[in-house]
C-alpha cells in the first residue's frame, strides 16, 4: 500500500483510428475507467466486480477488503462517491466519510497516457490528506512520486494594470 506502481500500456487499438486519438480519448476518465477497472484485476490480486455501485473490487484473499477505483486526470481527482459528482448531485460529507473510511482507493494517473501510474492507499489516509474529496492536479507530482512533474499555472498581472498573464512554476 502507498506504493507507486508505473506501467505502460501496449497494444491499444481500435480498428481505424489513430493512437494519437485513442490516447485523447482515454484521457477523460470516464472512458478510462471502463476498461482500466479489468486491466486492474489481471493485473493485481483483486476481483474486479461488475455494476456495483459501492465499491469497484474485493480483494481475492480477504473479500471483507473492498477496493474502489479513481482516476487521477489533468483536472486531478476527485475520490468522493460518483454518485455525488456531477450537475444536479449532492456532496454528502457524512456519507462521503463513512464509505471512505471502509474502502482502499486504487488511484490511477492517465496524465502521461499510455503510461500510467496506479497507486493503492486507504480511504483514511487520504481523508487525512484530503479531506474535501478531492486532489488537487498540482499535487500529482507529490502524490504520484513524480519527480520530473512541473505544474505551470497562469497569473494575470493585475497589479500593473497588464491584462496579460505570467507562467508561473509551482512545482511541489
Amino acid at each position: 500500500m502507498n506504493q507507486v506502481h508505473r506501467f505502460t500500456l501496449s497494444n491499444i487499438a481500435f480498428d481505424c483510428l489513430p493512437p494519437e486519438q485513442l490516447a485523447k480519448i482515454f484521457n477523460d476518465g470516464r472512458v478510462f475507467s471502463h476498461l482500466i477497472e479489468p486491466w486492474l484485476a489481471q493485473k493485481f490480486s483483486i476481483t474486479h466486480v461488475t455494476g456495483c455501485k459501492e465499491f469497484d473490487f474485493v480483494d481475492n484473499d480477504d473479500p471483507n477488503i473492498k477496493y474502489d477505483q479513481k482516476t487521477f486526470t489533468a483536472r486531478g481527482c476527485k475520490y468522493y462517491p460518483s454518485s455525488m459528482i456531477g450537475t444536479g448531485r449532492k456532496f454528502d460529507r457524512t456519507l462521503f466519510e463513512e464509505k471512505a473510511n471502509k474502502l482502499i482507493y486504487i488511484l490511477v494517473s492517465n496524465i502521461n497516457f499510455p503510461e500510467i501510474r496506479v497507486k493503492f492507499i486507504s480511504g483514511a489516509d487520504l481523508l487525512a490528506q484530503y479531506p474535501k474529496g478531492e486532489i488537487p492536479y498540482a499535487h500529482y507530482g507529490k502524490f504520484f512520486e513524480d519527480e520530473t512533474f512541473v505544474h505551470e499555472k497562469k497569473i494575470s498581472n493585475k497589479k500593473n494594470n497588464d491584462a496579460g498573464s505570467t507562467l508561473v512554476n509551482d512545482s511541489i
